[in-house]
């Protein structure tokens, strides 16, 4: 269904829906306040695994934050129940969005209100709905961008080293004041080439570890290293063999302006791929170490989950926090061409490791 709001198309859609006319009645109704939504008929599968064609719709709704207006993407599927049934609501974040678990947001983008657990018709409608989402999301907004390009992440990680290069004394005195208080978080870092350093310092720029030592092993990275050493990081220690010693020089002002300089250097020089990289890392090493239980797509055994049934090991979405990955998170609408995509990269994997003989 396109643009103009066709009820016929939509009465045969419903074909199976128990109310039919007031679930028709009432999407012209929303038709009328949101135009551009678009409708569909699609499997939703349900926490049970049972499964059913409903009828969904997509679009934005615009949510004031700030002074700014964001168009928040939402899906809200139909029941067949409607209206005696509240729709489930979920926001819909494109590649470049990230979803900001909250009150009324879980990990997954399904979405929680009031007006949904108080459902009753004839008093609620969905445009009352989504009106109450839109109020709620102007408290809290539900998504954040993530950043579009490597240029925008070196844009990041130049901002990282500002903060490190300016505030060096204050870090140090921030962590170490309250230090028996505390755990102290201590991330090593394996290997002192290009993408150690990168790593080493979006770790230390985003203020994540109390304790950081980079362990390079071979001589060939002196470069590298070398790198390291002009930038004299707080809290940051390079060693031959993992310690958890030492003490911490404050850089004079002078040393500061230098490794400003490296920094910038180092950043239009080396490979850009590292950086992306090494603010990936600290990102990951923030979800672990600060136990945020956020989205990230990592390397876990594949076995069981999208009807693979091979020991593969696959990048899929999961929530991660200080236990490592506490949850995958399943797609819950049957988009079979991707899940098949999946299927078919988890056979050829295992044929190759069939075929390796490990």
């Amino acid at each position: 269904m396109e643009m103009e709001f066709d009820c016929e198309s939509l009465r045969r859609l419903l074909g199976k829906y128990k109310f039919r006319d007031l679930t028709v009645e009432e999407l012209k109704n929303v038709n009328r306040f949101f135009p551009h939504f678009r409708y569909s008929m699609d499997t939703y599968v349900f926490k049970d695994s049972s499964q059913k064609d409903l009828l969904n719709f997509t679009g934005t709704i615009p949510v004031m934050y700030h002074g700014n207006t964001y168009n928040i993407p939402i899906r809200l599927w139909i029941l067949d129940s409607h209206p005696f049934a509240p729709p489930i609501c979920f926001l819909k974040p494109t590649a470049n969005m990230g979803v900001s678990v909250g009150k009324h947001v879980d990990a997954q983008g399904r979405i929680y209100l009031p007006y949904l657990q108080n459902w009753s018709h004839p008093k609620s409608v969905i445009v009352g709905l989504i009106k109450e989402m839109i109020a709620k999301f102007q408290e809290e907004l539900p998504l954040y961008s993530l950043p579009s390009s490597d240029e925008a992440r070196q844009v990041d990680l130049l901002a990282y080293i500002a903060k490190i290069t300016e505030g060096v004394s204050d870090i140090n005195s921030k962590h170490w004041a309250n230090h028996e208080h505390k755990t102290v978080n201590k991330v090593t870092v394996v290997g002192g080439g290009e993408l150690g350093i990168a790593c080493t310092l979006a770790i230390s720029a985003k203020g994540i570890a109390d304790r950081l030592v980079l362990l390079d092993l071979s001589e060939e990275t002196k470069g590298g290293v070398m790198d390291l050493d002009i930038f004299n990081l707080p809290n940051v220690e390079i060693s031959k063999v993992p310690t958890w010693g030492g003490q911490e020089e404050v850089m004079s002002p002078n040393s500061q302006v230098q490794l400003s300089n490296r920094a910038m250097e180092v950043l239009r020089v080396k490979g850009q791929r590292s950086w992306s990289v090494g603010l990936s890392v600290a990102d990951l090493v923030d979800s672990i170490v600060n136990d945020k239980k956020k989205v990230h797509s990592v390397s876990i055994l594949a076995k069981g989950y999208y009807d693979i049934n091979n020991e593969v090991f696959l990048s899929l979405p999961c929530i991660l926090g200080s236990s490592g990955v506490s949850e995958v998170i399943q797609s819950t609408v049957k988009e079979d061409t991707a899940t098949e995509k999946l299927q078919s990269s988890a056979s050829s994997i295992h044929g190759l490791q069939q075929q390796l003989k490990l």
